[in-house]
């Protein structure tokens, strides 16, 4: 586990307290992501570089089916410093040009969970780990649709449809979120 994920969380504890209540604990994560001020603009080319192909019909589903991992592991990574080898994706959709499908996965380490459990203490944060570890990782995801909008020139959002987790050996947790993004 990294210093700068250690930090990155210790910032999202003091300005939102992984609250979900007003948005919070989005606006922050948006906030923290618009503050790369390397990797922000990196992204948008990126993504605005793959979008020529994709205008016609407005088709932001099939761009993010067709380069999920690229565009998710970058943003999960660069942004938030989620491990690469801890994020895997499975099952992408794109139903309709305006709607997408994936499942997210993430598998918290155990350096990860203590680290988070010590800032709960450190900051006073009622509530159990299983339950920020989830909020920090899908609040992560939905924050991109953010970013989406600004490709896509229309409102997008990124919502979850279904969050579970499994305790794995040595109390490390592996995260599995359906989450579904569409026009607004």
């Amino acid at each position: 586990m990294s210093q700068v994920f250690k930090s990155f969380l210790d910032r999202v504890a003091r300005e939102s307290e992984f609250k979900p209540l007003k948005n919070q604990l989005l606006n922050y994560l948006k906030k923290e992501s618009e503050n790369k001020y390397k990797n922000y603009p990196r992204l948008l080319e990126l993504m605005k570089n793959y979008w020529p192909k994709y205008q016609d019909r407005s088709r932001i589903s099939h761009l993010l089916k067709d380069h999920y991992e690229e565009i998710f592991t970058f943003y999960l990574n660069s942004f938030f410093h989620f491990r690469k080898r801890g994020l895997s994706y499975l099952e992408p959709e794109a139903p309709t040009p305006v709607d997408f499908k994936l499942v997210f996965k993430y598998h918290y380490n155990s350096k990860e969970i203590e680290v988070v459990e010590e800032i709960m203490k450190k900051q006073k944060i009622e509530g159990n780990t299983e339950s920020i570890l989830k909020r920090v990782f899908i609040f992560a995801i939905s924050s991109f649709g953010f970013m989406v909008e600004q490709i896509f020139e229309r409102p997008f959002a990124f919502q979850f449809f279904d969050i579970t987790s499994n305790l794995l050996p040595n109390n490390e947790y592996e995260v599995i979120a359906i989450i579904s993004g569409r026009e607004q």
